[in-house]
């Protein structure tokens, strides 16, 4: 299969000027759009929205079938943009931009103390475990007047119903 290209240097869908909707193709430029919106905050919906397609268009070109969540997506995204600017910081840096130099050492003093803080805590693994949760729930003032009586009628066996004939 050889792809065409109109002027713009675009694919041209392989049905265009035929009867049904045309096929949507990825471009490099989509590819880096829906990353920053995705980065950004935005939902599938209006990702959609914005390069004038359908959601399950947009699953199918730049979420592999939809498998994908949006969540995931949105972690891997924010991965891929920190480790880019990283490039970018080290590549100034290493060219002697100071302004670089000392922003990279920041980061990099930063993830140290992260480091730290996990060793402190005990988790070697880097990841946040969850906070076990609670015994009990706090009770509320009905449950403690009840709770309160229950102790009073075992603590006096003239008010316990079970000792009464």
């Amino acid at each position: 299969m050889n792809p065409k290209f109109d002027l713009l240097g675009d694919p041209i869908p392989e049905n265009h000027g035929e009867p049904g909707a045309n096929g949507h193709i990825a471009t490099k430029e989509n590819v880096k759009k829906v990353k920053l919106l995705l980065v950004s905050g935005f939902e599938k919906k209006d990702i959609a929205a914005e390069l004038g397609i359908s959601v399950p268009t947009l699953n199918k070109h730049y979420f592999r079938s939809g498998l994908k969540g949006v969540k995931a997506a949105r972690k891997k995204a924010l991965a891929e943009e920190k480790a880019a600017n990283l490039l970018r910081l080290d590549q100034a840096a290493s060219k002697g931009n100071v302004t670089a130099i000392r922003e990279l050492n920041s980061i990099l003093a930063a993830e140290a103390m992260k480091d730290l803080a996990r060793e402190v805590a005990g988790d070697e693994t880097g990841e946040t475990k969850p906070k076990p949760a609670p015994s009990s729930a706090p009770r509320g003032k009905k449950q403690q007047q009840a709770d309160a009586a229950v102790r009073a009628i075992a603590g006096n066996p003239l008010l316990d119903p079970k000792s009464v004939h």
